[in-house]
């Protein structure tokens, strides 16, 4: 049995939730649309879910929307931008996910001008430089919850007030739209404040299945996907109840247990960097990430193990029973520097031996023990053969 690191790109699954998913999706499997019993047996479960889900994160039934994850739920509120008849600047920092980056570059090429937001050297988007960043023809800001390579926790609240404060003495509307793919359920996050217009959820990172995601939509927009006008027009298409059911069990589990988890997260998250931090061969990313450190999630790090190349020390303790990451997992194939590390201006040399570790809420303290022994272990015998 390997020892798995690597939840930011996918969680463990919950045995019970996923089992609960399946036993749903064939006892409720009507559409949801039908007007026959069966149909509306399915209706019914919907709108339970979706009460439970917007009581979970506190905010109204209307404002949830269901969707496949948070890559979708990411394109619908950018690409909504393409319906406006005319253009204007979006602002995206420039540590976020592809799914936030990819419809960016599709909005560029749809006339809009997008500008990157450059973190400090800690990771971390100051809202000092979102206000220096703020025109008036700003239609959109998109900044993320906790980056999903470096765990750094963005201040959503306080960029989102910058926001609003500017969009209202200039006269105008800026949507805030939010990644919170790797941060709901697992760092502390107000959905309800009406300055963050929308959040992207996914199931399948606390431990619900894949496929399946919220999009907390508190603002009217205009799709660009249409269809059979199902989630109110947004995301048309017939619901996937047995997933949704299943999301929704996997929410609430994941908000309940939030605090007890996250205690227990930093807990070995402590240990990783203080063992880490005795070794002169490994570099935190970013540096200045100590034992303690609020300013980060406590289930992600980055760290790099110069000059040896990131993939092959991957494969290495995959090899020895340890899976971690090297980076996004929607992102991983593509060559070339992270542009997260990038933008917080760390070098290519480091960049290019950066593996991500990340843990959950089953994570025990003798696997992180089982991953520094390997991780030392390893990169010794690396660090041989490269010279």
């Amino acid at each position: 049995m390997s020892t798995y690191l690597d939840w930011a790109a996918t969680a463990v699954p919950d045995p019970d939730i996923i089992k609960a998913s399946y036993e749903c999706a064939i006892q409720c499997f009507g559409n949801p649309s039908s007007v026959h019993q069966t149909g509306q047996e399915a209706s019914a479960v919907l709108d339970d879910c979706r009460k439970r889900c917007a009581k979970a994160l506190g905010v109204k039934k209307e404002e949830i929307y269901f969707t496949s994850g948070g890559t979708e739920s990411d394109n619908i509120v950018l690409l909504s931008l393409l319906k406006r008849p005319s253009r204007g600047t979006v602002l995206v920092s420039a540590i976020e996910h592809p799914a936030v980056l990819e419809p960016a570059v599709v909005l560029a090429d749809g006339g809009y001008k997008v500008a990157y937001l450059k973190p400090g050297a800690d990771g971390i988007i100051k809202p000092s430089t979102l206000e220096k960043s703020l025109t008036p023809d700003t239609k959109l800001v998109a900044i993320m919850a906790v980056n999903n390579e470096t765990g750094a926790v963005q201040p959503v609240h306080q960029l989102a007030k910058a926001v609003q404060d500017y969009a209202a003495r200039c006269g105008h509307k800026i949507h805030f739209h939010c990644d919170a793919v790797q941060a709901a359920g697992k760092v502390a996050l107000d959905f309800a404040d009406p300055a963050v217009h929308s959040f992207a959820i996914s199931a399948h990172k606390i431990r619900g299945p894949r496929g399946i995601g919220i999009l907390v939509l508190k603002n009217a927009i205009l799709p660009m996907v249409r269809g059979g006008g199902q989630e109110n027009g947004i995301r048309p298409g017939t619901e996937n109840t047995g997933a949704i059911y299943g999301m929704t069990l996997a929410l609430e589990k994941a908000l309940a247990g939030l605090e007890k988890n996250s205690a227990h997260a930093s807990s070995l998250m402590d240990r990783l960097l203080t063992r880490l931090g005795q070794e002169k061969n490994y570099q935190i990313i970013p540096e200045c990430r100590k034992p303690g450190d609020t300013n980060y999630s406590p289930y992600i790090l980055s760290l790099a193990s110069k000059p040896i190349p990131a993939e092959v020390l991957a494969r290495t303790l995959d090899d020895n029973g340890i899976c971690v990451g090297t980076g996004s997992a929607c992102s991983n194939r593509k060559k070339g520097q992270s542009k997260t590390l990038a933008a917080m201006g760390v070098s290519d040399d480091v960049s290019f031996s950066r593996i991500r570790v990340s843990i959950g809420s089953t994570t025990t303290q003798d696997e992180i023990d089982q991953f520094i022994d390997q991780l030392d272990l390893q990169s010794r015998i690396l660090r041989k053969a490269l010279h």
